[in-house]
Parts: C-alpha cells; sequence; structure tokens
C-alpha cells in the first residue's frame, strides 16, 4: 500500500518487459520451427514435394526454352550469306557495326516471320476470361463454403 504511483508504473512496465522478452522468445523458437525444412517436411511433406516438383519443373522448362532459342537462331553464317546475295559491302564493317547490323537484320527477319498477332492476340483474350471465369468461380465457392461454416 506504501507504493507510489511511480513505483507501481515502474513495477508494472517491469512486469510487461518482462512478458515481452518471453512472447519474442516464443516467437523466435516458432519462426526457427517454421523455417526447418525438416520440421516443415514432417508436416506437411505432399507441400515440400509439390514445391520441390513446381521448382524443378520450372528449371527445366528455362532450360528448354534456352535450348529452342539457341536453336530458332539464324546462324551467322546463313545471315553473311543472305547479305552477300543482296551485294552489301558488309567486310567494311568492323567489329560493333557488324555485329549490329546482323542482330538488326536477325530481328527485322524473325519479326517478319512472327505467327498472326491477331490469333495471338485472340488467344490472349480467351485465356484471360477463361482465368476470370475461374477466378469467379473459385471466389463464389469460397463465399459459399464459408457461407455454410457460419450457419
Amino acid at each position: 500500500m506504501g507504493e507510489s504511483p511511480s513505483q507501481r508504473t515502474e513495477r508494472e512496465l517491469a512486469d510487461l518487459r518482462t512478458r515481452i522478452d518471453a512472447d519474442i522468445t516464443l516467437l523466435v523458437e516458432h519462426v526457427r520451427e517454421d523455417l526447418d525444412p525438416r520440421a516443415l517436411a514432417r508436416r506437411n511433406p505432399l507441400a515440400v514435394f509439390g514445391t520441390l516438383g513446381s521448382v524443378g519443373l520450372l528449371g527445366a522448362a528455362r532450360v528448354i526454352a534456352g535450348v529452342r532459342a539457341a536453336r530458332a537462331r539464324r546462324p551467322e553464317s546463313e545471315i553473311d550469306r543472305m547479305l552477300s546475295k543482296l551485294g552489301s559491302r558488309t567486310d567494311r564493317l568492323k567489329g560493333r557495326a557488324r555485329k549490329r547490323l546482323r542482330e538488326r537484320l536477325r530481328a527485322e527477319m524473325d519479326e517478319a516471320q512472327k505467327p498472326d498477332r491477331i490469333r495471338e492476340a485472340a488467344w490472349s483474350a480467351g485465356l484471360s476470361a477463361l482465368t476470370a471465369g475461374a477466378a469467379a468461380l473459385a471466389r463464389r465457392f469460397a463465399g459459399r463454403v464459408a457461407a455454410d461454416d457460419q450457419g
């Protein structure tokens, strides 16, 4: 009873600091458990294997895309042959200028041989509509599930 208001406040603050320290310690332990791959694999092995499979699939797709791009790229010998047919004097160009000419010509030729842009736009619009429809269905289903849980 002989405690002054400032002493009581100090005591309450010390208690709060002790509780906060205990909560932070507990939080750090939980974070360590959640970040431990072995514990995560034990708790939810399907998610771990699914994630690893997805990462592997993305890596394989990246490698395949790189190989396809390298194959699709026109070799410099073909570009040089085409330039010589057109009667150009690329032999006079040096270093970077010759390289820039080849790259520009390669880009122009690839652009001319791209598939129909209208078809590409139609596919994009169709896929966007399908994605929007699937999202609306998922949202509707989730709303129904949530309504069933509440009632």
